[in-house]
């Protein structure tokens, strides 16, 4: 060869070296030669190429597929064997199992048997019924109940009733019942206002007024109060604060019930 016969250091021009090398010069600047495509990767011939072997690839995958259902079947079924296998040895082997089976025959007794002797009873004894005496109570332990206290009840009975009322004044009747057994003689009759209230006009009654303190004393006419009598006397009167009927009245210093 030309390049063996020269010398090592002798210089070889890029024309040369491309020549004895058999390379294709490329610009470094420009884009890279297309290489021209295969007549076997175009065409219908190619595409069926291409097909055929996505098909058989995908058979492939089935039949791994299978395979591997296959071998799972057989491993969890030979699990499941040994599993009950297991089971089985070990309810033999149980202490549980021994001990339910029933022992074996007994031998037939040798010795002749003795005879009992009879334990005696004793008889039980006849209950004995206990009868307890009971002893009277004598008068003198007894203590005796004092006797209910008596009922106060009040002598009179005093109706207190507003037949009337406007914005700040009202007209009250009040009837006195004597229900003691003696006659009154003559009677003065006592009440208190609870809202301040005022008499301003009475009648069939002297009417007098202290503060909340109201003093009725009997006329010459009606002096005379009997027992079970009932007498009769009225007023007109104002308030401020409400008008709500007195409850607590007196008959000659005696407390009356309100009617």
């Amino acid at each position: 060869m030309a390049r063996a016969d020269r010398r090592q250091d002798d210089e070889i021009s890029v024309a040369e070296l491309l020549r004895e090398t058999g390379a294709t010069p490329r610009s470094l600047g420009g884009p890279p030669e297309a290489t021209p495509a295969r007549e076997e990767d175009t065409g219908d011939g190619y595409r069926e190429r291409l097909e055929q072997r996505a098909r058989e690839a995908a058979a492939d995958q089935q039949r791994a597929g299978r395979r591997i259902r296959w071998v799972s079947a057989v491993a969890g079924a030979v699990v499941v064997v040994g599993s009950l296998v297991l089971i089985a040895v070990t309810s033999e082997s149980s202490p549980g199992r021994q001990a339910a089976l029933g022992p074996g025959p007994l031998a037939p007794a040798t010795t002749t048997p003795r005879p009992t002797t009879p334990i005696p009873v004793k008889p039980t004894p006849t209950p004995i019924p206990t009868v307890l005496r009971q002893t009277a109570t004598s008068p003198a332990e007894s203590k005796p109940q004092p006797p209910p206290a008596p009922v106060e009840t009040a002598p009179c009975v005093v109706r207190f009733s507003v037949t009337d009322q406007w914005n700040d004044g009202f007209t009250a009747g009040v009837a006195i019942t004597n229900k003691s057994s003696a006659t009154l003689s003559p009677w003065t009759l006592s009440w208190t206002f609870t809202a301040g209230q005022r008499v301003t006009h009475g009648w069939d009654g002297k009417y007098s007024q202290s503060g909340s303190r109201v003093t009725v004393n009997a006329e010459s006419y009606n002096a005379t109060l009997a027992p079970g009598a009932t007498v009769s006397t009225g007023l007109n009167g104002a308030f401020d604060h409400g008008n709500p009927a007195p409850t607590a009245f007196t008959l000659n210093g005696a407390r009356c019930d309100a009617g």
